[in-house]
Order: C-alpha cells, then structure tokens, then sequence
C-alpha cells in the first residue's frame, strides 16, 4: 500500500505542477494579449480559445492531488462527533459514490475524445486539435480514481481496525 500511495504522490504532484504552469502561461497570454490590444488595437489571434484549452489542463490537472491531500470541502462538523468507526463508516459511503461518479465521468470523457479523435475536430480559429486535450482530462480522471480508490480501501480498513 505504501509504494501504490507514493507513486500516486508522485504522479498527482507532477500534475498538480502541470496545472501551476499551465496558470502561468494562461495568464502571461491574457496579459500579452491585453496589452497587445491597448498597445496597437488588435488582440492576439485565437487568444481565446488558447485560454479555453489551457483551463481544460489546470482544471483537470488539479484534481488528482486535491483529492490526494484531501483539500476538497467537506462536512465535519457533525461527522467529527461519531466515533472512528463510524466515521469511516461515512467515509466508505463517499468513497464509493466518489469513485462511481468520477469512474463514469472518466468514461464519458475518453468517449468524447476518441470521438474528437476519430472526426477531427479542431479549434476554430488556430485550428489546435481539441483530442489531445480531451485525453489529458481522461488520463486525469482516471488518476482521481485511483485516489479514490486508495480512499475507499483505507475506509475499508478503518471499519474494520475500528478508525
């Protein structure tokens, strides 16, 4: 379990490092581009849809170590008071809806970028290929379930130790 937990470590904080460039770029391309159109009246061609396709990475990139660390919203305030069975309890039943849902994202998600794939489609202006894009959030969502898995598994082993 040990090894399985650092190679998910490793993975979700290379990604997470991903998404932190992929800020930077965006936002030195927004800049350029602002300063571009105030400078000579023209903005920087297909700006936009860079910006689009460069939210899909930090969006999609961030996921897997936030689940990693925990850092999501949760609701402790009432679970906090059950004791440690209990409460591994509660975190088996989100574990599990978790990774159902975040499994069926993931199919649908390598559905619409084998489809992307298969028919080409591209951006509108630059003509970038959306697939590739599609795949890193498929490729994301899969690590997420891995987390999630690790999630549900420590569950597990918390009902049964008793927390």
């Amino acid at each position: 379990m040990k090894a399985f937990e650092k190679m998910l470590q490793f993975v979700t904080e290379k990604m997470a490092w991903v998404a932190i460039a992929a800020i930077l770029g965006c936002t030195a391309l927004v800049v350029t581009d602002v300063i571009r159109y105030q400078a000579v009246n023209k903005p920087v061609p297909g700006a936009h849809e860079v910006v689009e396709l460069i939210a899909a990475v930090i969006l999609s990139m961030g996921i897997g170590y936030l689940t990693f660390v925990r850092g999501h919203v949760s609701v402790g305030l009432l679970v906090d008071l059950f004791r440690p069975r209990v409460q591994a309890a509660f975190d088996l039943f989100n574990s599990v809806v978790s990774l159902a849902f975040t499994l069926w994202l993931t199919e649908g998600v390598l559905e619409m970028a084998l489809r992307n794939l298969r028919y080409g489609w591209v951006t509108g202006v630059l003509e970038i290929p959306r697939a590739p894009f599609m795949f890193l959030i498929a490729v994301s969502l899969a690590f997420t379930c891995l987390v999630l898995f690790r999630d549900l598994i420590r569950a597990v082993m918390g009902i049964r130790k008793g927390g």
